[in-house]
């Protein structure tokens, strides 16, 4: 709590009016280090700088006033140094007036502290007030010589400080409920239904557009582990895990992405995240509603949105894998689906299925150039009369992606992920 030093000039005591709702008040000596601070600070214009005046005290007290003083203002910070806390500010700009600054209360719960202040103060001093005596402003304007303040009606004032504390308790709860949901630790490790330990690894791996060679975002690569043996499930397997143990798979990549991404990203967003998702966990009601709510909770991270890639797309129903795409597109900036055969084919299916482009992942045991670029051609051939755009995943190097667009891919990775640290 900060007090300003004693005034050297007797205030006027009655403010000008402006308006019925409006007092002027004239400051009467410089503003100093606390006033410029309070005349620079976001919390003005945010509503959380209020005025408070002991006029009427003064006046009650009449020809005691000089001698009482003293005790007026020692009680008076005595009470608002207990109410409005050790990050609150108070400042005594006139002879009977004070600001009140309050940095964590909400604008009406700060109204509602000062009421409640001037009422305790105003008792010990004259008894019982009433409301229309507790003479609290908000503070709209504050320059060198004028503060114009809005006079609070007590009653507005607690109502609003409950609303207050009522959303504040739902954005807790929401918060809660984010956390939760959001945990690594819930989803992975887990038992899947065959009895093996199963963790999911996750790793931020830069996505680029070949035509004009920029980083769209990041794609979340992860691996699917058997602890047991501490190697990464083939596709095979993965395809043979239960609909529960996908689910699982696919909150565990994105609730560890979001935690890499966040202790990546500092004070800057990403532009796009390439999300990966399970086709049969679109498929059901209770795993879309997951997906949904995660995917709520990742775009506060990115500046563009996100791109769900949906995998195990292969050999799906054609109206069943439209129905799961059109879905998640409300959540999503673009629908990609990957395909995990090899040699990726693209059936006539994918064609109306309204996914925007496709994926495919290298193998990564070429023996040379011409054999990858034999793989990409006859890959690329095949699934660009489902779709113009084509993902390729796990180039070897920048110069195999630049091979990769030559040949009609649109986007691509080369940057190929470390191993990441086994853990029970």
């Amino acid at each position: 709590m900060i007090a300003a030093d004693e005034p050297a000039l007797a205030p006027s005591r009655r403010p000008t009016p402006a308006s019925p709702a409006v007092e002027v008040r004239r400051l009467i000596y410089e503003a100093g280090e606390g006033l410029q601070y309070v005349q620079s600070s976001p919390l003005l214009s945010e509503g959380r700088v209020n005025m408070i005046s002991v006029e009427d005290i003064a006046e009650r007290l009449g020809s005691r006033w000089e001698v009482r003083r003293a005790q007026v203002y020692d009680h008076v910070e005595k009470v608002l140094s207990r109410k409005i806390g050790p990050t609150g500010l108070l400042l005594r700009i006139t002879e009977c007036d004070y600001l009140v600054v309050q940095p964590d209360h909400g604008v009406f719960a700060g109204q509602a502290v000062c009421v409640r202040a001037l009422t305790e103060i105003m008792y010990f001093f004259l008894g019982p007030a009433r409301r229309r005596d507790l003479a609290v402003h908000r503070v709209t304007k504050l320059s060198g010589s004028e503060i114009v303040g809005l006079a609070v009606d007590p009653r507005a004032a607690a109502e609003g400080e409950r609303r207050e504390a009522r959303a504040a308790e739902a954005a807790a709860e929401a918060a809660r409920e984010r956390d939760y949901l959001m945990s690594p630790e819930r989803w992975s490790p887990f038992v899947a239904s065959s009895g093996r330990r199963v963790r999911v690894s996750c790793h931020l791996e830069p996505v680029y557009e070949l035509k004009n060679q920029t980083r769209i975002g990041y794609r979340l690569h992860r691996r699917i582990l058997d602890m047991a043996t501490g190697r990464e499930m083939p596709q095979r397997e993965v395809r043979g895990l239960s609909r529960a143990d996908l689910l699982r798979v696919d909150m565990a990549t994105i609730s560890r992405g979001m935690a890499r991404v966040m202790a990546a990203a500092e004070h800057e967003r990403e532009l796009s995240l390439l999300i990966p998702v399970s086709f049969v966990t679109l498929s059901n009601k209770e795993g879309r509603s997951l997906i949904s709510k995660a995917f709520e909770h990742a775009r506060e991270a990115v500046e563009k949105g996100l791109i769900c890639e949906v995998y195990g797309i292969d050999g799906a129903p054609q109206v069943a894998l439209l129905e799961a795409v059109s879905l998640i597109k409300p959540g999503a900036l673009f629908v990609v689906g990957n395909l995990t055969d090899d040699p990726p084919v693209a059936s006539a299916a994918l064609k109306e299925a309204g996914l925007q482009a496709l994926s495919i992942e290298c193998p990564r045991d070429f023996r040379g150039d011409a054999e990858f670029i034999g793989w990409l051609r006859a890959a690329l051939t095949s699934l660009h009369r489902a779709t113009k755009s084509v993902m390729v995943y796990g180039c070897e190097s920048p110069r195999r992606a630049a091979m990769a667009a030559l040949l009609g891919a649109s986007h691509a990775s080369f940057t190929k992920p470390t191993a990441e640290p086994s853990t029970a």
